[in-house]
Formats: structure tokens, sequence, C-alpha cells
């Protein structure tokens, strides 16, 4: 019987208390090896544009980047308080963020054409994207939300786990991308981040993040393969989703700071109207409180 409490003891003492060193960790390492297997001669913008390219940037790399991380993850014991919010947003209006990104990935898709390149890479690209959804969202508006949770109020949490998601998008110029493009892109990847925080908030579910994550990134890497620049309407249609995107992106701003601002109004109120302590500690009950002897 004591054997087997001790073991129930040792089970529950299994995960790893949420701390920001180790919601920061898997970051930093990621952003160190990826850091390191950049190179000078890396072509960015011809990442995905074959089924070669496919396979080597996106697939094989992103499928080992989710085991390992996923591995870390169950070592920490972390998988629960890094999938799901016990408490989902009741700003009901917020869903529309999300919802408008749907809308613009659906849109999309009529302009890909789907003839110009095999059917086994959009299917690798599917798998490719996926792998990628998975990693960058378990990371970010996982486990990186995790620790930010033990040391930042909501809103807070919101902010650095938006920015930190730009930032790390500044690697792609170690990757080839120029430095124009790579500083919107970190702008666009923050905004985007608040959109799919706010997707978790609202579902309480980081799966739609996920899938979200994944469907926009197939979308452009898709659009950008076989899209014909000399097709005058083609681009006219592209460069249209593209400015409705901004718009949705920046509603996305809103509802995710909104969203978080709401979440710490019960401990704005409790700081505002916290306990006096008394005047006269150790006053007898029902006495009157004795003034100071007036000195001359």
């Amino acid at each position: 019987m004591a054997e087997q409490d001790l073991g129930r003891t040792r089970r529950r003492r299994w995960p790893v208390p949420p701390s920001l060193l180790v919601g920061l960790a898997p970051l930093v390492v990621f952003a160190a090896v990826s850091a390191w297997r950049s190179r000078p001669s890396d072509d960015y913008p011809t990442l995905g544009q074959t089924v070669e390219s496919v396979v080597r940037s996106l697939v094989v790399p992103e499928g080992i980047a989710v085991v390992a991380l996923a591995l870390v993850v169950t070592g920490l014991g972390w998988w629960r308080i890094a999938t799901t919010d016990p408490h989902r947003s009741r700003l009901r209006w917020a869903a529309l963020a999300p919802v408008l990104i749907l809308l613009v990935c659906l849109v999309r898709l009529p302009l890909v054409d789907w003839s110009a390149l095999p059917v086994r890479y959009f299917l690798l690209l599917a798998v490719g994207v996926l792998f990628v959804g998975c990693f960058e969202e378990l990371l970010t508006r996982g486990v990186l939300l995790v620790g930010l949770r033990r040391r930042l109020p909501e809103f807070g949490v919101w902010i650095a786990s938006c920015v930190l998601f730009g930032l790390l998008h500044l690697l792609n110029a170690l990757a080839g991308a120029g430095v124009g493009a790579t500083l919107v892109q970190v702008v666009f990847a923050a905004s985007f981040g608040s959109t799919l925080y706010v997707a978790r908030r609202v579902t309480g579910s980081l799966l739609l993040p996920v899938l979200l994550h994944a469907f926009w990134d197939f979308g452009s890497i898709a659009l950008s393969a076989t899209t014909d620049v000399q097709d005058p309407s083609k681009i006219v249609s592209v460069g249209l989703v593209g400015l409705f995107s901004f718009g949705v992106l920046a509603l996305g701003v809103v509802a995710g700071g909104v969203v978080a601002w709401r979440d710490d109004r019960p401990r704005r109120l409790r700081r505002r109207w916290r306990t006096v302590p008394p005047m006269a500690a150790g006053a007898v009950p029902g006495a009157e409180p004795r003034l100071p002897a007036v000195t001359r």
C-alpha cells in the first residue's frame, strides 16, 4: 500500500511547474538552430516552389521539429495547459477575426493554378504546412503562453507572444530574404499571431490556430509557386485579396487586445478595491479611537 501511495505521489509530481524560463527555452533553442542552419547561399524566395524544395525545406525539417517539440511537451507534462484554455472568451464579435481569415484562405484557392504542378506537390505541401502549423502554434501559442502567464498579466502575454512570433521571422533574412521584405513579414506575422491568439481564446483549444496557420501557409506558398506574373488579371486579384487580408489582420490586432484586456479586468478591480488595513491595529472593539497628543 505504501509503495502504491509513493507511486501516485511521483506521478503527480511528474509535470514540470510552469515557469517563464521553461516557456522561453524552446523558442530560444529553435531560433539558435535556425540561425545555425542558415547559409548565405540560401534562396528564401524559392522555398516551396518545387516538389524537392517542399520536401527539403518543409516536410523533413518541420517534421523533425514537431517530433522534438512533442517530446519536450510530453516531458514537461504541459499538453493540457499548452493546448487548452479552461475559460473561453465571451466576446463573440472577436470570433469574426479568425472567421474572416478562413474566408481569405478559401477565396485564394480558386486563384491557384492547380495544373501548373503535379498532384504530389500539393499533397506534400499540405503535409509540410500542417507540420509548420503544429510546430509554430505549439511553440508560441502553446508553450510560450504557459511561460508568459507565470509572470505577466494576460494583456502583456498577448503583446509578448505576438511580438516574439513576429521577431522569430527575422531569421528569414539569414535564409536569403531581403531586409525590407523581412521587416514587412515581421509586422505581418505579429498581426497574424494576434488573430491566432483570438482563435485559441474563443475556442479554448489550439486546434483552430493550427489549422488556420497551415491553411494560410498553403495558400500563400501555392499562389507564389503557380501565379503567372505575366497575367495582369491574376496579379490584380491576388493584390485585392492581399489588401483585404491586411484589413482582417488589423481587426485581429484589435480583437486580441480587447480579449486580453478584458481578461485582466478582475485583477485590475482587485487592485483598485483592495482592503485597507485598520488605522489602529489592536484597538479594543467598540472603543473610540484615541487622538494623538498635540505637541507644542
